[in-house]
């Protein structure tokens, strides 16, 4: 037993402190995440607002809805999803999830929103009266 009790004293507080040592930024991310599917209105009325449902696959178990972000330019809006991860053990992949994208046009016009997929743009055209 005397040889047990020196390692036991050492590997326990190393033990503790790797529970202690979780920093508030060593398990949470947010990373951009692919749509996978878009569904929408291909037509509305000028100040209507266009509900389009998105689907997508968190990369774990931990992931939730972050945010949509817009970029415009001229009638084109990009849309990309953020998903915050937050948690050290979490099972791969997640569950598909949705999220809600609204866009309310002012205008007439054709517009086109490219929703940020794998390897290229998932494009839809809504066309405002």
């Amino acid at each position: 037993m005397k040889h047990y009790l020196p390692a036991a004293v050492v590997l326990l507080p190393l033990g503790a402190t790797s529970c202690l040592n979780v920093g508030p930024d060593t398990c949470h991310a947010t990373l951009l995440t692919p749509v996978q599917s878009a569904s929408g209105p291909k037509a509305v009325a000028v100040n209507q607002p266009a509900v389009y449902t998105l689907a997508y696959v968190p990369a774990s178990g931990c992931g939730t809805l972050g945010n949509l972000a817009e970029q415009v330019e001229s009638t084109t809006r990009t849309v990309t999803l953020n998903v915050n991860y937050t948690g050290c053990a979490c099972g791969t992949p997640g569950a598909t999830a949705q999220a809600t994208y609204t866009f309310r046009p002012t205008q007439a016009g054709t517009y086109y929103l490219r929703f940020v997929g794998n390897s290229s743009y998932l494009i839809d055209t809504l066309v405002v009266q």
